[in-house]
């Protein structure tokens, strides 16, 4: 028979984080109270549209501001290749020796040069790390564009920084920062140790890897599903069935149909070893209710991570989406990873709002 479907632990759990848009920049931070803010495509002021002028900057290099929540994690700077651009007519983010900081009538407020070493790690995942007691980000909250230009002083790219002053902002106050010597937008004097130390949840704890291999419904058991769930325009297909065994009693069965364009539908099942089904619980945290079905998007499971994914495309190109991961806790999916675009603006640097760590049983 079915596991009995009960709630996991009364282990409050912290809430998934949100995000803000400001003007060409949207940040966001997780449960962790780690911080991440990005560049969007940049869009003309009212008045430049009205006068037909070009935005103040092409942003063909895009930038990343990220930080961890702790008393002394420092801010690291990240460029990022132009998503929307030609390829082949974009500059190359590992190309920039030099950043210069300017303000609305074209005034340098600041400047920075950067070795090979800095470069390159201005160019990685979790990028260059600046000290807080730089003068840049007092310049960028200041500034109205960042200039980028390579080891000849040859211009790349220019940076819109219009929002980022408020993006910072919501950063330090976020993280508590607010007023204190590590604070990016409103530094101060107070002293950085005062930032509260942030405890994550319990780890959600998962049953061990199976040795069984899946139990697969009858076919005719099967098709019933797969009828049920097809997509209700004429020639559609029946919904692909992919099977993953998740512990010594459960089977998982996700069925993907395809029914849009840009994102599919994934009905997600559990299977009893004596082959009979039901609609999986899956939940974003253990007090939100159950997710209706389709309870999953352009769904697949990650083997490796023992994750079932989600992705849900906000337009065909992925500039705006939700990226989900959720882990089995052997009678329920939860939600242990996700990662947002909430601006369609030609950015696909997704920020994430949600972590959860997970633990083996023994």
């Amino acid at each position: 028979m079915l596991i009995p479907i009960i709630l996991a632990a009364t282990v409050s759990a912290s809430q998934i984080g949100d995000l803000q848009t400001y003007r060409d920049w949207i940040v966001g931070c997780d449960n962790r109270h780690a911080c991440h803010a990005t560049t969007l495509y940049p869009e003309p002021t009212p008045q430049e549209a009205e006068t037909g002028a070009n935005s103040v900057a092409d942003n063909a290099i895009g930038m990343a501001i990220l930080r961890g929540a702790g008393a002394n994690d420092a801010a690291r700077v990240r460029f990022l290749p132009c998503y929307p651009c030609d390829n082949q007519d974009s500059p190359d983010p590992a190309a920039v020796r030099r950043l210069a900081v300017l303000d609305k009538a074209g005034k340098v407020l600041f400047g920075l040069k950067l070795g090979s070493r800095d470069a390159s790690l201005a160019n990685a995942s979790e990028g260059l790390p600046v000290s807080a007691d730089s003068a840049l980000f007092p310049a960028l909250a200041e500034g109205e564009v960042l200039e980028l230009a390579d080891g000849a002083d040859q211009p790349l790219a220019g940076i819109s920084l219009r929002g980022l002053r408020d993006a910072m902002r919501h950063m330090d106050a976020d993280q508590q920062r607010l007023g204190d010597v590590s604070a990016l937008a409103e530094r101060g004097k107070a002293v950085a140790h005062l930032v509260p130390p942030w405890v994550p949840e319990q780890p959600l704890v998962v049953p061990p890897v199976a040795t069984l291999p899946p139990t697969m419904l009858t076919q005719a058991g099967l098709r019933r599903l797969q009828e049920r769930n097809k997509c209700d325009h004429s020639g559609a297909g029946l919904p692909e069935a992919i099977y993953q065994r998740l512990d010594d009693h459960t089977t998982m069965l996700l069925l993907n149909a395809g029914c849009s364009s840009y994102n599919g539908e994934g009905f997600v099942y559990v299977v009893d070893n004596q082959g009979r089904a039901l609609p999986a619980v899956v939940r974003l945290t253990p007090s939100d209710p159950p997710l209706a079905e389709p309870q999953v998007t352009s769904a697949y499971w990650d083997d490796k991570l023992r994750r079932l994914r989600s992705f849900a495309r906000g337009r065909a190109m992925a500039d705006c989406g939700q990226d989900q991961a959720f882990a089995w806790d052997g009678s329920q999916f939860l939600l242990v990873e996700e990662a947002d675009m909430g601006a369609c603006r030609g950015s696909i640097d997704y920020i994430t709002v949600y972590r959860r760590e997970t633990v083996e049983r023994e």
